[in-house]
């Protein structure tokens, strides 16, 4: 049978770029070697497993998973989408469009981008989805369920595949006329592979989602999917509408979501892009803007200043937003564990620890850093109370008001009462305030000479920051600082220490759950005022040699 020709135009398209990667510098023959020795060993063992389980089933010594299954569809389709998009970008700096356009039609350059992002990922994915069929239609006996499985492997793949490519050409339409997302589109990038990992954590902790995350994610078009693959095992009850409805998504989304991606990467190609400098404009410090209504004649003129440079520096640079990803990493190691083990009612302090976390590391850690290009200068036009209440009212101003909402919000939610909420909240704003008035104090330490001009990760600036891992060690003082602060509340708010100690002092067990608040926020004001006269007097001496 002849191939078309526009089939082999794009198949060629894909082919040039497959090559074109692995004739890059770096490529390891031996790594690939090792690459495929591990594809072909999962797709053995999962087939085998597979084949095990499907047994069992067919003999009634165990039962199909089919809730916990749907989730990791869904989850493994939200992970493909992300790399996906990821792809497609790094792939549309290397493609000749210019040259490519002049020779076929557009359509034909999108396919061969999706063949080109999805060829290599297909050939793992292929390897194992066959063994697993197989190994599930013997495993059963049921035949016909090789056939369903791979049809539903199949159009799940290529509509993920599809979605991922139009998402990236939509992305690179809105960074086309948007410098300003241009710089934080790697970073969402980055933040939305982190919510996977995330809402994976959470679907595992049923005494924190209620459940609700697993209905959701279950009822999602991804997880029709499932019902789809087990349509040809008559002795496992799936739902044939959702298995219908995964067959109408194919057959009608693959040409849907074609014609939108074509049309978007059109546009992307014939787009003349932006120029920064239409963003980045000269700015006055000292302008009519917002902060000026809000804080003028409350706030020195220097203080404001400082404060306004911040804002400024944090919306042009997205330190704030990659510091996310630390967060992240800090809610998986310390709070999920510490909320399965403590209950729902320390939901609002943890989240208090990690707003205000998020507030410090984001505005008060890197003073010298942000300030270094003109450091000379501002060492002789402010005094050190005047930059170190800038840089907190920089800080205060957007996160301190977070955390204490939040806080309160997630107390009148859940088990504490109103008067008990309210002290969380002023626990979380306390808290805000000591995070940004120590990492202040701790950034102030940096020495002038240990600065060097580095990129901000998955950004196009650079920043000024310390070498090795001496930025690691001021986080995690940071980080020690406010969590021995929250402490006290932390350990108040534990069935297993507030009931007894209530049980021996004769009082109501909420009197000891607001006392270890009220120690919490007397440490917070204790340690906020040692670290800002800490910030002030290293200011003061701070020296350029």
């Amino acid at each position: 049978m002849k191939v078309p020709a526009w089939f082999r135009h794009s198949a060629q398209i894909a082919r040039t770029e497959r090559i074109r990667t692995q004739r890059q510098l770096g490529r390891s023959s031996t790594l690939r070697a090792i690459i495929a020795i591990v594809v072909v060993g999962l797709a053995v063992a999962s087939g085998f497993g597979v084949y095990t389980f499907g047994s069992a089933l067919r003999h009634g010594q165990d039962t199909l998973p089919l809730e916990t299954l749907q989730i990791a569809v869904t989850m493994g389709c939200l992970a493909l989408l992300v790399g996906f998009v990821q792809r497609t970008s790094k792939l549309g700096e290397r493609v000749d469009t210019d040259h490519l356009l002049t020779t076929v039609p557009a359509h034909e350059v999108v396919l061969g981008v999706v063949l080109a992002v999805a060829a290599r990922t297909a050939t793992r994915v292929s390897l194992t989805a066959v063994s697993v069929a197989i190994g599930f239609a013997v495993g059963t006996g049921a035949p016909a369920s090789a056939f369903t499985i791979l049809v539903a492997v199949a159009g799940l793949f290529a509509l993920t595949a599809l979605l991922g490519v139009a998402l990236s050409f939509a992305v690179q339409l809105v960074t086309t006329r948007s410098p300003r997302f241009r710089r934080y589109k790697n970073a969402l990038i980055v933040i939305g592979f982190f919510l996977v990992l995330g809402g994976w954590t959470a679907i595992d902790l049923d005494q924190l989602t209620s459940g609700f995350l697993r209905r959701w994610l279950t009822s999602l078009p991804t997880a029709w999917f499932v019902d789809l693959g087990l349509l040809g095992s008559p002795s496992i009850q799936s739902g044939r509408l959702r298995s219908l409805g995964a067959f109408a998504l194919v057959a009608g989304g693959i040409p849907v979501v074609t014609v939108v991606t074509t049309a978007l990467a059109t546009r992307v190609w014939e787009t003349e892009p932006v120029s920064s400098a239409v963003l980045h404009r000269s700015r006055s410090l000292v302008g009519d803007g917002l902060e000026e209504r809000l804080f003028a004649g409350h706030v020195s003129r220097p203080v404001l200043t400082v404060a306004r440079k911040r804002w400024l520096q944090k919306r042009r640079v997205p330190r704030a937003l990659l510091m996310a990803g630390y967060v992240f990493l800090l809610v998986l190691l310390v709070v999920i564990p510490a909320l399965a083990a403590g209950g729902v009612r320390l939901a609002p302090l943890l989240v208090a620890f990690v707003l205000a976390a998020e507030s410090g590391l984001a505005f008060g850690l890197a003073p010298v850093a942000t300030e270094y290009s003109s450091l000379p200068m501002t060492l002789t036009s402010s005094t050190g109370k005047q930059f170190v209440r800038g840089t907190l009212l920089a800080g205060v101003a957007i996160g301190t008001p977070v955390t204490g909402l939040a806080t309160f919000g997630l107390g009148v939610l859940g088990p504490p009462g109103v008067f008990e909420s309210v002290l969380l909240g002023v626990t979380g704003v306390g808290l805000s305030v000591c995070a940004i008035t120590v990492a202040a104090a701790v950034g102030m330490g940096v020495s002038y000479r240990d600065l060097v001009a580095a990129p901000v990760p998955l950004t196009s600036s650079t920043m000024y920051g310390e070498i090795g891992g001496a930025g690691f060690v001021r986080m995690g003082k940071l980080l020690g600082l406010v969590a021995l602060v929250c402490s006290p509340a932390v350990v108040g708010y534990l069935s297993v220490v507030f009931d007894p100690v209530s049980t021996m002092l004769g009082v109501p067990a909420v009197a000891v759950r607001v006392g270890s608040l009220a120690v919490t926020i007397g440490l917070a004001v204790g340690v906020s005022t040692v670290a800002y006269r800490r910030a002030v007097r290293l200011y003061d001496d701070y020296t350029l040699v």
